[in-house]
């Protein structure tokens, strides 16, 4: 596998207090700015090909990459309805995470969901802060051999459960996630009432989130 150099933006502005219009914002940002870095390191890889035929076969990877980022950034847009089928909806972001982020690393996106109706605002935080976990965990937990990893979605006693682990590199036991990634995540999970925690694993990170079903929050999120 051929190197890549990462181009990306950071997010200066301190997320404390952060009403939800800014928060969402931020979030965007952050998002944008790590597809923007997928896509200057992909062109760059195609601008540096031996060949005329490598550098089109690293474009036709780029195309492929470019439409499943495209297909996340449409899945998490403000939701037109106000119910959304979580487990469905979960599915979609890991396929189009898969292509976009991990399939070049040999590695690959496990799902284990069930049918879970819940109210759209909600359920794109949650989704938001998965694809968070699963950006950081391409770009943090897997070397050139690849590996997993693993979503468990489950519902139980009031509460959507989704677990989300890998067998990467992993840090360590009660420590946050690092990077701004991680302030964005942490604040998301505070404003929808999510408990977001790292829990202890012989290999790799797990993170578990918890969101009680009934929550209600501010329509403005």
């Amino acid at each position: 596998m051929q190197a890549t150099k990462m181009y990306g933006l950071r997010i200066v502005e301190p997320l404390n207090d952060c009403d939800p219009h800014r928060l969402l914002l931020a979030e965007f940002v952050h998002r944008s700015a790590n597809d923007l870095a997928v896509a200057c390191a992909e062109v760059d890889l195609a601008r540096r090909a031996a060949t005329f035929d490598d550098a089109r076969d690293r474009l036709a990877l780029v195309f492929e990459r470019l439409l499943a980022l495209a297909s996340i950034q449409r899945l998490l847009q403000a939701p037109r309805d106000a119910q959304m089928d979580f487990g469905r909806t979960l599915c979609e972001l890991c396929d189009y995470q898969a292509k976009a982020r991990f399939a070049e690393q040999g590695a690959f996106v496990n799902v284990r969901a069930c049918d879970i109706p819940v109210d759209a605002r909600r359920g794109r935080i949650l989704l938001m802060i998965i694809s968070e976990l699963l950006t950081n965990a391409a770009r943090h937990a897997f070397d050139s051999s690849g590996g997993t990893v693993n979503i468990a979605l489950a519902s139980r006693d009031g509460e959507i459960c989704c677990l989300v682990n890998d067998d990467g590199n992993g840090i360590a036991t009660g420590r946050a996630i690092p990077g701004v990634g991680s302030a964005i995540i942490t604040a998301l999970a505070h404003e929808a009432g999510i408990q977001c925690t790292v829990r202890s694993c012989r290999i790799g990170t797990s993170v578990e989130l918890r969101m009680p079903i009934e929550i209600v929050i501010s329509p403005d999120v």
